[in-house]
């Protein structure tokens, strides 16, 4: 599934979009991969109820950026902290 969210610039400037797309590897188990403007941005992971949301590409125990027990209210916290950045 994937999820749009789309921000109005300025005058001449693209518009940004932050994109949550289901994805899996073989190492790392299924998760959320979060894009920006097409580019890997992050990843939403479940960690047994709570979801973490970690920038970049590489996660750290303790390093979330942002984490909730709902899914739905985390994607929102995390367009509402990085749309427009």
């Amino acid at each position: 599934m994937v999820v749009r969210s789309r921000v109005a610039r300025t005058k001449g400037e693209n518009l940004m979009a932050i994109v949550f797309k289901l994805d899996s590897t073989t190492g790392e188990g299924t998760f959320i991969r979060v894009l920006r403007d097409g580019r890997p941005f992050g990843k939403i992971l479940d960690a047994m109820g709570l979801y973490r949301f970690y920038e970049g590409d590489r996660e750290r125990l303790g390093d979330a950026a942002l984490q909730d027990a709902d899914l739905a209210r985390l994607k929102v916290a995390i367009q509402s902290r990085y749309d427009g950045r």
